[in-house]
């Protein structure tokens, strides 16, 4: 037996043994750092409320048994509170969106173009409250609609929903409790209808002093009122709250260059701080990110 060839080859053996350890524990050591790194990147995009799952706001139907403010959503308010400023949104965020209200939201027809607002739907009405009950609402030419219809065939994705002014004129008793009672019938009728939708409800506006002098029951004192019920009353339905007035009438009444001649309408400057504040205030969402990307205030 030729020894120095059997030494010979079972050194190379050793050699290939060796070889293949220290392959299999590069490999190891690869997998492990790759592993960290997930790890890593996972806590810092948690941190920074980059995680989808930290970051999908609710939408309408599931928000009914999560009220906003849930931490499953990355930037909602909390529960009771109006959403505060975050990053912008798109233009296009509003291509899919419904205005709904009165007299003050029929304005966006006139004025999406001075806004840059893209082709919105606008379901609006002169003299309407929150449409309960198969109310028909009227067109220019004398003839009537079923609105909730109107916004079902729209299929909207974001529904801003802006009622008060026509009901707070009555200066009863009763007008207040009347006005929140219909808003959440409607609401529960829009989230049966149409379920996926993101529902905001706007805040009633706070005419000029002139305007209040001319219509008492629109006073600062009793619209703020009421504007804290719809703001229990957005958290009662998962909805989402704008407070506008914060932007258009930080002053307590609409401010000067905002406000149209009749103090309780808007000018077309108004419209344009309008949509730069619902631009800044959106819940967030991933299919709609803000400009740069995630939630910053998650």
């Amino acid at each position: 037996m030729d020894y120095r060839n059997y030494y010979r080859a079972d050194r190379k053996k050793r050699r290939r043994i060796k070889g293949f350890q220290r392959f299999i524990l590069v490999v190891l050591v690869i997998l492990l750092l790759l592993g960290l790194a997930a790890v890593i990147t996972k806590i810092i995009e948690v941190v920074r409320g980059g995680d989808a799952s930290q970051g999908t706001s609710l939408p309408a139907t599931s928000s009914v048994s999560q009220p906003v403010g849930s931490t499953s959503t990355g930037s909602s308010a909390p529960a009771g509170q109006a959403l505060p400023e975050k990053g912008r949104v798109e233009l296009a965020y509003f291509s899919d969106a419904a205005f709904v209200g009165d007299s003050i939201t029929t304005g966006w027809v006139d004025y999406k173009g001075a806004a840059s607002l893209p082709d919105t739907h606008v379901i609006a009405a002169i003299g309407v409250t929150p449409p309960v009950n198969g109310v028909q609402w009227a067109n220019s030419d004398g003839s009537t609609y079923d609105p909730v219809q109107t916004i079902v065939d729209a299929a909207p994705q974001k529904l801003y929903l802006m009622f008060g002014a026509n009901k707070l004129v009555d200066q009863s008793t009763t007008a207040e409790d009347t006005l929140v009672s219909d808003y959440g019938k409607f609401i529960d009728d829009l989230q049966a209808k149409l379920p996926n939708a993101k529902i905001y409800v706007q805040s009633i506006l706070l005419p000029t002093a002139a305007a209040t002098q001319e219509k008492p029951g629109l006073s600062p004192e009793r619209i703020t009122r009421v504007n804290a019920r719809l703001q229990s009353l957005a958290a009662q339905k998962g909805c989402y709250y704008v407070n506008l007035n914060e932007s258009l009438c930080p002053a307590g009444v609409l401010q000067d260059g905002y406000a149209a001649n009749d103090g309780l309408h808007l000018s077309k400057e108004g419209y344009i701080a309008w949509l730069e504040y619902l631009i800044t205030h959106a819940a967030y969402d991933p299919a709609n990110p803000y400009v740069g990307g995630i939630d910053p205030g998650a």
